[in-house]
């Protein structure tokens, strides 16, 4: 009883710490139902096209099956529902369908046009779903996931609905939602003189620093540096999963057995909370569930010790790729997936993550320093990288 009532108020607290903030735009009472239910990640990034121009298609989208007009700009007049989707899950190949039935309950939408947008999950499949299914509006396929990136589409899908005067005015809505919108939108006028804003061009960041010189031995492991990393593959999360996208990874090989991986959390704390926002910290243990809980009960190790994400991996994958043979061992990975840095947590001081994180585009991209003011992260180039 005592080790699971620990157990959850380690989960408790870290899923506390780990929560983001996003700011909304303001919603009309009425409006209020009409939003779908997505994650905060997906939400802030989904809203951030809402005020602007629909980015054009140009060639950053193949069509499958050519709508009338592709050219945004002369789509103004019209009432514009753009739809993402997958073939890759059930519920992703269900959405046509569930757009058409909304559609349907509409009634007279003959200034609506629909456009459903393949994201690049589940390509492979699109083919024989369009033989097989035959979907009733134009559909696009962007393979590279930039046209996805530009209106902060991911993997989960969600709708954008433009007014006829060529702004996005609602995102991320529900079934109801996307019905109820686009009737409000269809009943106002066109009026040509409304241009649309066009989200503003990203500026040229300052310039960049260099990452660190490889120096010394990196212990009792393998040496990666400057090599591509292995994947980060877990069993599971003992906190909140971390969202590391736009971020120096910084991975510690740890046990709740091993003293001086126990010694070294203060100093894993202070680097976590020094580039919060910039770097995210995880602490990778090959225990088992069982195992793990029972070194937390047995050392007293409280939630409070733990200002990063933490997670198990019996089976110690990364673990086993990076040849480690003693723990703690630490490895720092830039944004594009190269280790940049390898050796005991001590060794790792705050001047050579900050060097790491100067010298890193992707991190600065994130920060909004390489791209538009609101625009949202890069996370199907980011996956493409990774």
């Amino acid at each position: 009883m005592l080790r699971s009532l620990i157990s959850m108020t380690f989960m408790a607290f870290m899923l506390t710490g780990a929560a983001g903030v996003f700011a909304a735009p303001t919603i009309a009472e009425e409006e209020k139902g009409w939003h779908d239910r997505l994650p905060a990640a997906d939400r802030a990034a989904i809203d951030s096209a809402i005020g602007f121009a629909l980015p054009d298609f140009a060639d950053r989208v193949e069509w499958r099956i050519k709508p009338r007009e592709s050219d945004v700009k002369k789509l103004r007049g019209k009432v514009v529902l753009l739809q993402t989707w997958s073939c890759e899950t059930s519920a992703g190949r269900g959405v046509p369908n569930r757009v058409e039935r909304s559609v349907k309950a509409m009634g007279d939408t003959g200034d609506l046009e629909v456009l459903l947008l393949h994201t690049p999950d589940g390509t492979d499949k699109l083919d024989r779903f369009v033989e097989r299914s035959r979907p009733g509006f134009p559909l696009a396929v962007d393979a590279g996931g930039d046209y996805c990136d530009l209106i902060g589409a991911f993997k989960r899908p969600v709708n954008i609905l433009v007014d006829r005067n060529g702004t996005v005015r609602y995102a991320g809505l529900s079934a109801k939602g996307v019905t109820e919108a686009s009737r409000k939108l269809l009943a106002e006028p066109f009026d040509p003189s409304k241009e649309p804003r066009t989200r503003p061009e990203a500026k040229a960041p300052a310039e960049l620093g260099e990452y660190p010189p490889i120096r010394g031995s990196v212990g009792a492991a393998t040496d990666l540096r400057r090599r591509k990393a292995p994947a980060l593959v877990v069993d599971r999360w003992m906190t909140a999963e971390p969202d590391a996208r736009g971020k120096v990874a910084i991975i510690d090989f740890w046990a709740t057995w091993c003293g001086p991986c126990r010694r070294a959390i203060p100093h894993m704390n202070e680097l976590a909370n020094r580039f919060r926002g910039e770097v995210e910290c995880v602490g990778v243990s090959d225990e088992s569930k069982r195992e793990f809980e029972k070194g937390i009960e047995d050392r007293d190790l409280e939630p409070s010790m733990f200002r990063y994400a933490l997670a198990l991996d019996p089976k110690g994958r990364m673990k086993s790729a990076f040849g480690i043979r003693g723990i703690p061992h630490v490895a720092v990975i830039s944004t594009d997936w190269i280790v940049r840095w390898q050796g005991h947590p001590s060794s790792l001081d705050a001047n050579t993550v900050a060097a790491i994180v100067a010298a890193d585009p992707g991190v600065r991209a994130n920060a909004g320093g390489a791209t538009s003011p609101g625009a949202p992260p890069s996370r199907w180039a980011d996956t493409r990288r990774r």
